[in-house]
């Protein structure tokens, strides 16, 4: 099933149609698509498409032969080639004017540079000498690791300066990824959302039949679930030391948001010695490091969390279940333990989930685009949401998952926090943004139309594109 990347196959079309020679590198961490991405955005054209493996580059470059072959016609020309010089001459050859461009795309490229370090030269030769001059063949190179394809196309390196169309594959944001459970509601993709996050391949193995509570005790709850060990897996496959990132990463999950927090949690005594952890961490995308919207770029006050919500998820409930989940027992994990603190749960993760819509889709409420998205915190009061708008609006917004509705104490509360920060003072037209599970109070709910820097956003709004939202409910049939 492939749903969303609009955008990003618009990107893809519109290089691979243009009349030059295309060099186009897609990374993004695994899991989120990109092959499939890459797949459909080739599907009418003619391409070599090829997944690389862990093994030597000898082995590589026989299976590339191999489709090379299987796509553009077996040749007794190409049996005798035995280096990746000649197979790409090769290609270029068979990209006349009669058979118009090819595409070749190699996925997971740092598989065969890990093991042959002259690849990027050869490349580099053969783009500078052949491709770009006559400008038939489209190259796609893709990787899942994203610091290591930026740092195969770094100053210094042979491919720099090649790329055409450099292109990181995000997760999918909660309007595309709902696409994958068109019976839920609003509320319940939210929460489906909060679990399983953006990624494709997680939403694949979700049984769109079933509710949220069997696809978590299947797919996480169960000896036998697919995602069971995922975390683990993510950063076995990634990292050299997997036990202590996922420690971090454990604290991060349990509300650790400073270095200082995390070295207490996980028995570390020098703080410093974090930083290089962290770091990858965060060249993985896994976690983000932030400081408040109102504190200057120099602050040190910086605030870490997750970007992952399937190994926050796993390390709130699964890890510290998981010998009664090998015992079968995940249906009563999810009663007795998941049900109780789900709520709480949501209260972490609703926050990522309005603030990622603040920054795709902003301009749907206050009618410009955010250039900016962050939080503030201090000692006295935190604001959930703060930002820029392009037309140069500050904006500031609260976040509630919670079983009341938004009342008017809360709006005069977040407009007395605004006043309060340094960020946007003094700035006129302030916009005030509410996001909120359960509704509005009803004097909440009618301030928009009398006040135009309230916007009001609720789970319809979160959940579905403006022409996808189920008819509204009056205010007073709502509980």
């Amino acid at each position: 099933m492939f749903v969303g990347r609009e955008r990003e196959l618009a990107r893809l079309n519109e290089e691979l149609s243009r009349p030059r020679a295309s060099l186009i590198v897609v990374s993004g961490r695994r899991r989120v698509g990109k092959s499939r991405l890459l797949l459909e955005a080739v599907k009418s054209r003619q391409t070599v498409f090829f997944q690389a493996a862990r093994v030597s580059s000898e082995l590589n470059l026989e299976a590339f032969k191999q489709r090379v072959a299987a796509s553009l016609g077996a040749s007794p020309v190409l049996d005798g080639i035995n280096e990746w010089e000649g197979v790409f001459h090769y290609i270029s050859q068979q990209a006349t004017e009669d058979r118009g461009n090819v595409v070749v795309v190699i996925d997971e490229f740092p598989y065969i540079t890990d093991n042959d370090k002259s690849l990027p030269s050869i490349l580099q030769r053969f783009w500078d000498e052949e491709i770009r001059k006559d400008g038939r063949m489209k190259l796609i190179l893709c990787g899942s690791s994203i610091s290591q394809m930026e740092e195969l196309f770094a100053e210094r390196n042979p491919l720099y300066g090649r790329a055409t169309t450099p292109m990181i594959v995000r997760p999918l944001p909660l309007r595309d990824a709902a696409m994958f459970f068109p019976d839920y509601s609003a509320e319940d993709l939210i929460v489906a959302h909060a679990v399983f996050g953006g990624m494709p391949y997680y939403l694949q193995l979700c049984d769109q039949q079933a509710d949220l509570r069997t696809n978590i005790i299947n797919l996480l709850l169960s000896e036998t679930g697919a995602l069971v060990d995922e975390p683990n897996t993510l950063l076995q496959s990634e990292l050299r030391d997997p036990a202590f990132y996922s420690s971090i990463l454990s604290a991060i999950a349990q509300g650790c948001t400073t270095t200082n927090e995390i070295a207490g949690r996980i028995g570390r005594s020098d703080t410093r010695s974090l930083g290089p952890y962290l770091e990858t961490l965060a060249r993985l995308d896994l976690i983000s490091v932030s400081r408040s919207m109102d504190a200057s770029e120099k602050a040190r006050n910086l605030h870490l969390t997750l970007n992952d919500r399937l190994i926050a998820f796993w390390h709130w409930f699964v890890r510290p279940n998981l010998t009664a989940i090998a015992e079968g027992h995940g249906n009563e994990v999810y009663d007795s333990v998941i049900a109780p603190k789900f709520s709480e749960y949501m209260g972490t993760a609703f926050e990522p989930i309005c603030l990622d819509h603040v920054r795709q889709f902003g301009k749907e409420s206050m009618g410009s685009s955010a250039q900016k998205v962050g939080q503030i915190w201090g000692a006295d009061y935190d604001i959930d949401v703060a930002g820029l708008l392009l037309n140069g609006t500050f904006f500031y917004g609260e976040c509630k998952w919670r079983s009341t509705r938004i009342d008017l104490g809360m709006v005069e509360t977040l407009k007395r926090r605004a006043d309060l920060t340094a960020y946007g003072k003094g700035h006129p037209g302030k916009q005030f943004i509410f996001f909120s599970r359960n509704g509005f109070k009803p004097e909440v709910e009618h301030l928009p139309q009398s006040d135009a820097s309230i916007h009001l956003i609720g789970p319809e709004e979160l959940a579905y594109y403006p022409s996808a939202r189920p008819m509204p409910v009056p205010s007073g049939h709502k509980p």
